[in-house]
C-alpha cells in the first residue's frame, strides 16, 4: 500500500481491476476463509450466531455506506488519496506489530 502510494502515479487504464478475473477470484477466497475463521470461532465458544451476524451487517453495511459518500465527497482530491493510502498502510502495519507484540513475538 505504501509503495504503490509514494512510487510515481501509473498511466490510466494500466492498472488491475479487482472487479474482474484472478483478482475477483482471490478477494473471493479471502473473504471466505475471513468468514470460516469467524464461524468456527463463535462454533468453539458456543455462541449463538444470529445476534454477532445481525450487529455485523448492520455495522458492515453503515460503514460501506459512508465509506462511499466521503469517497465520493474526498475522492475528487488526488493528493488526498495517496496520502490516505500511506496512512492506512502505516495503520495496518502498527495492527501487526501490535498483533506480534501481544503474542510475545516481538
Amino acid at each position: 500500500m505504501i509503495w504503490e502510494a509514494i512510487r510515481e502515479a501509473k498511466e490510466e487504464g494500466e492498472g488491475a481491476d479487482p472487479t474482474r478475473g484472478r483478482m475477483l477470484i482471490t478477494l473471493s477466497v479471502a473473504t471466505s476463509i475471513d468468514s470460516l475463521a469467524v464461524g468456527l470461532s463463535f462454533a468453539v465458544l458456543e455462541i449463538s450466531v444470529w445476534l454477532p451476524a445481525l450487529i455485523i451487517g448492520l455495522v458492515a453495511a453503515g460503514l460501506t455506506g459512508l465509506g462511499l459518500r466521503l469517497g465520493c465527497l474526498l475522492g475528487a482530491a488526488s493528493r488526498l488519496g495517496s496520502r490516505a493510502e500511506i496512512v492506512g498502510g502505516l495503520v495496518l502495519i502498527a495492527i501487526g506489530l501490535k498483533i506480534l507484540h501481544e503474542h510475545g513475538a516481538l
